[in-house]
């Protein structure tokens, strides 16, 4: 039989050899939720840490860059001119983004309907929030560049590049009624009510089976 204080020895020898070199593991980061309300978490490296994270945004990039639209309107453009200019860019990018969010299965049965109905009537909306505001906050106005992938909702964002603030959020549901196959269900939110209430602008009927995940 091992004396007590054999006992004690042993355990002490053992804590100083163990002693730092038990590392607890990380914890998971945050990833995007199918309703798109949570932000991207992303893990940074060491030079990044100290970075502003405006990419965590929904897809919202560093709104210092300059916006590729501003370029193609003068310094002194009028409010009419602006609002054309970010409308043409806008539905050139909403065509874009959702071939690029629907994946070419998806958009080979879609697009038409898309292309043709939601984003025109999107775009009316950016038209209508954009009549209440001056030149220069149309001036600032710009769209992520990110549809979300797998089950998030998320097609384009309109959103303000002086503060970061989002402005309008198109986005994409997948509904499956009992018994009556799936929908894609396109709506979008606004700032106006604090993005609470979903704004629908068209259901599409795909059919009895699963769709495939966007972007595949």
């Amino acid at each position: 039989m091992i004396p007590e204080w054999v006992k004690k020895i042993l355990v002490a020898l053992v804590a100083i050899l163990t002693f730092g070199t038990v590392i607890p593991s990380s914890p998971a980061h945050y990833v995007d939720k199918p309703d798109n309300n949570e932000p991207i978490y992303k893990e940074k490296s060491p030079d990044e840490a100290f970075k502003p994270a405006a990419s965590d945004r929904s897809g919202i990039p560093d709104h210092t860059e300059q916006t590729s639209w501003t370029e193609t309107v003068s310094a002194n453009a009028s409010k009419e001119k602006l609002v054309q200019a970010f409308s043409d860019y806008t539905l050139q990018q909403l065509r874009q983004q959702g071939s690029q969010k629907f994946g070419p299965r998806v958009a080979k049965e879609i697009s038409n309907v898309y292309n043709q109905d939601i984003a025109p009537a999107f775009l009316m909306e950016v038209q209508r929030v954009s009549d209440r505001h001056d030149a220069r906050w149309i001036r600032h106005l710009d769209v992520t560049h990110s549809p979300s992938s797998g089950m998030g909702e998320r097609i384009l964002h309109v959103y303000q590049t002086d503060s970061g603030s989002e402005v309008l959020k198109l986005h994409v549901r997948r509904d499956h009624p009992p018994k009556n196959g799936y929908w894609f269900d396109f709506h979008y939110h606004t700032a106006q009510d604090g993005f609470q209430k979903h704004h629908e602008l068209k259901k599409i009927y795909w059919g009895k089976n699963m769709p495939p995940k966007w972007r595949a």
